[in-house]
């Protein structure tokens, strides 16, 4: 029986899925941006448009992005059947076309702009405490179809409830550590041992004081600002800074922190045994992050007409970074191990 390689550098399967990700984030965020100009979302006037097309481009990515997830962790449903790029492919193009629904039914219903934030980090927030952190623990041992309705009503309801209330959203500051987390296993390694819900409490209290560390340190830098945040008074964690730069951060975070690491298969982090691993990984990519965010601000005027256009550059990525590799298996499809590691994917067989 064929071992598993330890470690392994895979230039070929890096090389090709990074082109594919960033690659079809540039080529489909430029169409993106082409026709909400064109076909708004939102009911923009001609002399709003160019300030709030931003919100059309990441609004309907991001939502679309949530059902792609949502129908991967169903196994697919109701695709589950075809052949696994066929599955892949129809899951892609019905997530894109709830995705902008989703994102017109804000206005269609009367909501408007203000309810954007909210919906999108609350509905994130759920979807990774149930099924990414939390394995599907509610609905274990469902047929996919079930699994889908009762996910999807339990995450609306939920929603409902924070978005009708003083709480008004959760926050989605932890979401690029999330995605480092899962795709370095350091979430995994961590909480190794302890069974749900408990493992889903203790990881996004982690992410959560990861995201409070980072606010702390963007504050001494002067890209976090103390005051209230618009969307809502609930939380007393401040706001980002009015030049955007901040938000830069996070939607590139986003858009490198799940997909990199994946498709080089943790290389070359892989050779240093948990945790040491994948604390290093960690680093590694928020370093990164943050010089990647620098350089791309620079380019503000060179480049990119706004900081707005920017955002939407910055942020398409988190789309094909996750939807490439939970759908059609880019990076995900070759099996390693890290140094140390017992089992493919697993850690609960080493010591507590």
């Amino acid at each position: 029986m064929h071992q598993p390689d330890v470690a392994p550098l895979r230039v070929r399967t890096a090389f090709t899925g990074l082109i594919l990700i960033y690659g079809l984030s540039a080529i489909s965020c430029a169409l993106i941006n082409w026709w909400v100009a064109r076909y708004p979302i939102g009911p923009w006037s001609v002399s709003d448009l160019p300030a709030n097309s931003w919100l059309d481009n990441v609004s309907w990515q991001i939502f679309s992005l949530w059902w792609a997830c949502l129908f991967a962790v169903c196994q697919c449903w109701p695709f589950d059947s075809l052949p696994h790029f066929w599955r892949g492919s129809a899951t892609l193009v019905t997530a894109w076309t709830l995705g902008w629904l989703t994102a017109k039914a804000i206005f269609a219903t009367g909501l408007g702009v203000s309810w954007i934030f909210p919906l999108v980090g609350t509905t994130w927030f759920f979807i990774a405490f149930f099924s990414f952190n939390g394995e599907n623990w509610l609905v274990r041992g469902f047929s996919p179809a079930r699994r889908f309705f009762l996910l999807l009503v339990l995450i609306t309801g939920c929603t409902y409830l924070i978005t009708h209330s003083a709480i008004r959203w959760i926050p989605a500051w932890w979401f690029p550590f999330n995605l480092l987390g899962a795709a370095t296993g350091t979430l995994a390694y961590i909480t190794r041992g302890m069974t749900q819900p408990a493992k889903a409490f203790m990881q996004m209290a982690l992410l959560f004081c990861s995201a409070a560390l980072c606010l702390w340190v963007s504050s001494a830098f002067g890209l976090w600002s103390s005051s209230p945040s618009p969307i809502s008074g609930f939380w007393q964690m401040g706001t980002a800074t009015a030049d955007n730069h901040w938000l830069v951060f996070f939607m590139v975070s986003a858009s490198i922190n799940f997909g990199v690491p994946v498709v080089l298969h943790n290389w070359p982090f892989t050779r240093f045994p948990m945790p040491w691993g994948g604390l290093l990984a960690c680093v590694f990519y928020i370093v990164l992050d943050i010089v990647l965010s620098f350089l791309l601000i620079r380019l503000v005027g060179p480049v990119f007409s706004s900081t707005e256009e920017l955002l939407t550059y910055a942020y398409m990525g988190v789309n094909w970074s996750m939807t490439l590799p939970l759908l059609f298996g880019l990076g995900m499809s070759e099996a390693y191990l890290w140094t140390g590691q017992r089992t493919v994917g697993e850690w609960n067989d080493l010591p507590a």
